[in-house]
């Protein structure tokens, strides 16, 4: 087998087998297409531990022509390595891992910090004074914990007002719950019943997102971020301010609630 052929197979059963995401995907081919071409003309199911352990060392000197790389993206390298062998040894008779005691400098994880929840009331008293749209975002994220783009790609038939709930597909397309408190749902009725209908006849053609621009188009991610950067700025709130770090809000006062 060669390494482009082993390279190939690996990527599909990634696809098909493991329902990964395009993204994860392409990340593995650039990975694994970066190894295949450092260990020529060694084909990769062929390549030693040594081989494979000395290019993830030389991965972290910087050369003329390449500088050094991060240890996040080291890892993330010899995480798809060991992913390669582990599917060639299970799928294609490989005799032995070489992969199997490979190591790479763990990535030092920064977690976003999250705001304190006097900056959070600030923030909703803000986007109470918002448009009703803005406000029911603000808070359905906030209820959530979504994602910025589950919550601007959220459809109509997503949404369960009588029962509290969003049902959402996030990453690798994996569908999940997420049940929100009353406040957020009588702030997403009134925007769908006394709001949103004004923006939908803008758009000739039929849009069944939940929020709509003043188009009556969906919601670019951007978008609903410049809205929570402005709600910010007229909360006062000196810390910075994103999408991520309002969903990061949400999980670690869940925590602190004991929840």
């Amino acid at each position: 087998m060669t390494s482009a052929q082993a390279i190939a197979a690996f990527l599909e059963y990634q696809r098909l087998d493991q329902g990964s995401a395009r993204a994860t995907v392409e990340a593995y081919r650039r990975d694994l297409e970066q190894l295949s071409a450092r260990l020529a003309p060694t084909p990769l199911p062929e390549a030693g531990e040594p081989d494979l352990a000395g290019y993830l060392a030389a991965l972290s000197d910087p050369r003329p022509d390449a500088p050094a790389l991060s240890r996040s993206s080291i890892a993330r390298k010899a995480s798809a390595i060991r992913q390669l062998y582990k599917y060639l040894c299970l799928e294609h008779g490989l005799g032995s891992n070489p992969a199997e005691r490979i190591e790479a400098a763990a990535p030092s994880r920064a977690l976003p910090k999250a705001i304190s929840r006097e900056d959070i009331g600030r923030l909703l008293a803000a986007a109470d004074e918002s448009n009703p749209r803005d406000r029911a975002m603000v808070y359905l994220m906030y209820a959530t914990g979504l994602r910025v783009s589950e919550l601007v790609g959220l459809s109509l038939h997503d949404l369960d007002l009588a029962q509290e709930y969003v049902r959402v597909k996030g990453k690798g397309d994996k569908e999940r719950i997420a049940p929100f408190v009353p406040i957020a749902g009588e702030l997403l009725a009134a925007y769908l019943n006394e709001h949103r209908p004004a923006l939908a006849q803008r758009n000739s053609e039929k849009c069944d997102l939940v929020f709509l621009n003043p188009s009556g188009r969906g919601l670019s991610r951007q978008s609903f971020w410049k809205t929570l950067k402005t709600l910010a700025l007229q909360a006062g709130i000196a810390n910075a301010l994103s999408p991520h770090t309002l969903r990061h809000s949400f999980a670690t006062h869940l925590l602190a609630s004991g929840i």
